[in-house]
């Protein structure tokens, strides 16, 4: 791996039994778990592990959340996401995932907005990311900057056709 990029892919899996809805395939709420474990990955790639939250009492909360459905994805069938880091201030992260299932097709896309929080007072508030933190989540950031934002990245909801 080149320690300037996110590891790729970030996270794998496969389609398990209990993903499975009453349309026979993936269910959406699958698909938000797979990206939030994609969001672990992340988060030991940065230094947020488990070690690094212990040692930083940082961790990340997800403030928003949008999933982009595309194909569907069946029993068995094996995924694996990428992402990348959109944009980053000292406190916050913007996020895009791809999920792929193994015939190369994108099943979904994903944006989140995520926030550092400090744990280690009386009540949790958000706080700057640990200097080591904020140096590899820059790195990762610049060595896909030279890439054009995903077409859908940004997109709010509505009913109304973009223009």
């Amino acid at each position: 791996m080149n320690d300037t990029r996110l590891p790729e892919p970030l996270f794998t899996t496969s389609v398990q039994p209990g993903w499975i809805d009453y349309n026979g395939h993936m269910n959406d709420a699958a698909y938000a778990r797979v990206f939030s474990l994609s969001v672990d990955a992340l988060m030991a790639a940065i230094g947020l592990d488990q070690d690094g939250r212990d040692r930083s009492s940082l961790t990340i909360y997800t403030l928003t959340m949008t999933i982009h459905y595309l194909n569907e994805a069946h029993l068995g069938e094996a995924l694996s996401v990428t992402g990348r880091i959109l944009e980053h201030d000292d406190k916050r992260l913007r996020l895009w995932f791809e999920l792929k299932r193994d015939d190369g097709a994108i099943s979904a896309l994903n944006e989140q907005v995520l926030l550092c929080v400090d744990q280690s007072g009386y009540k949790p508030r958000a706080a700057p990311f640990a200097p080591d933190q904020i140096a590899r989540i820059r790195a990762f950031h610049d060595a896909d900057a030279h890439l054009p934002m995903p077409r859908q990245a940004g997109r709010g909801i509505s009913l109304r056709k973009p223009e």
